[in-house]
């Protein structure tokens, strides 16, 4: 597929297609006898979002989320494995032509008060974008017509185009900060954590501000949380992380209904629920394993309730359980 069907909505149906995703960080000497340490943040990741839905990546924290995220973004580099946005893969595209691509796909950052430039206004953050992504820049009348389409469409209003992020709130800045997100009207949003930083009240104003714009111009998600019940809450799948590895994959259905893997059974039982009473949890042993180290097993296979032989010995795949239910456990 060529550069051109990065910019047509119809030419394909996977918006993000991530297969085989491993990433390696060689980390400092300590010592000039030893050979320096590598952290193995991903290895193995495969994972699609098709058009309109949404897609929910839980785990601890640690387990590689974030790495993903900006690999998915072509924020860094993957050690081995592809990336592809509507059927192009990124590591084909050379500089310029990643440049123009990165309208279809942006990234929403965790901290909304770190990820905005505390001395540029609104009408600056939100058209930076364009200015940034567009050969020589979009006309003036252009960019103020996108800037106040952007602002309109998460709730702020065009006399706040010449504040400054100080003077709204948390919930506000992370609107302007999707509003800078959706204002090339991208295929796709990675938003890692994005209101992991918010008051609880206001965390739902900006949930379903996400489902909103999703209903209004047909985003695709990928909703990086360690929140359950802001991903039960958002997403239409979820995908399970453990050491760099997706350990179980369900549609939200599926998943919240019935989890089968030990660690997702542990990350389910760990939310507290209403009227639940007392119930069975699942405890985990021990704490998470060394990233500085890989496998030969089960990389959970030490915290396991259910290990056995085989798991210390034999990695398991991730397998099909039930009608698009996946996940990797000899015995789910």
């Amino acid at each position: 597929m060529n550069q051109a069907a990065l910019n047509n909505p119809e030419s394909s149906e996977t918006v993000l297609r991530a297969e085989g995703l491993r990433r390696h960080f060689t980390l400092p000497r300590e010592s000039l006898f030893r050979p320096p340490a590598t952290v193995y943040a991903l290895n193995g990741v495969d994972l699609s979002i098709q058009r309109g839905r949404s897609l929910g990546v839980v785990g601890e924290s640690g387990c590689g989320k974030s790495t993903l995220a900006r690999l998915c973004m072509a924020l860094d580099v993957p050690t081995a494995g592809r990336v592809e946005i509507l059927g192009q893969d990124l590591a084909q595209l050379s500089a310029r032509e990643l440049r123009r691509a990165r309208a279809q796909f942006q990234m929403v950052f965790q901290d909304p008060y770190g990820s905005l430039d505390p001395r540029h206004t609104v009408r600056r953050i939100v058209g930076e974008t364009m200015d940034a992504l567009s050969s020589g820049g979009p006309g003036e009348r252009a960019r103020e017509e996108a800037v106040g389409r952007a602002i309109d469409a998460v709730g702020l209003r065009a006399n706040d185009l010449d504040k400054y992020p100080h003077e709204f709130s948390g919930g506000q800045r992370q609107r302007i900060a999707i509003a800078r997100a959706l204002v090339t009207r991208p295929r796709l949003i990675v938003a890692d954590e994005p209101v992991s930083a918010l008051d609880v009240s206001v965390q739902a104003q900006v949930l379903n501000l996400m489902q909103e714009l999703q209903h209004d111009f047909g985003v695709t998600y990928m909703l990086i949380s360690h929140d359950l019940g802001v991903v039960d809450y958002v997403c239409d799948e979820v995908a399970v992380m453990y050491l760099g590895r997706v350990v179980e994959r369900a549609s939200r259905r599926q998943f919240f209904a019935n989890p089968v893997h030990p660690y997702s059974q542990a990350l389910f039982d760990a939310v507290p629920r209403i009227g639940a009473g007392r119930r069975r949890r699942t405890t985990l042993r021990g704490n998470v394993g060394s990233q500085t180290r890989q496998a030969v097993g089960c990389a959970f296979a030490d915290r396991c309730p259910k290990v056995k032989s085989r798991c210390a010995a034999e990695a398991p795949e991730l397998r099909r359980i039930d009608n698009g239910h996946m996940a990797s456990c000899h015995f789910a």
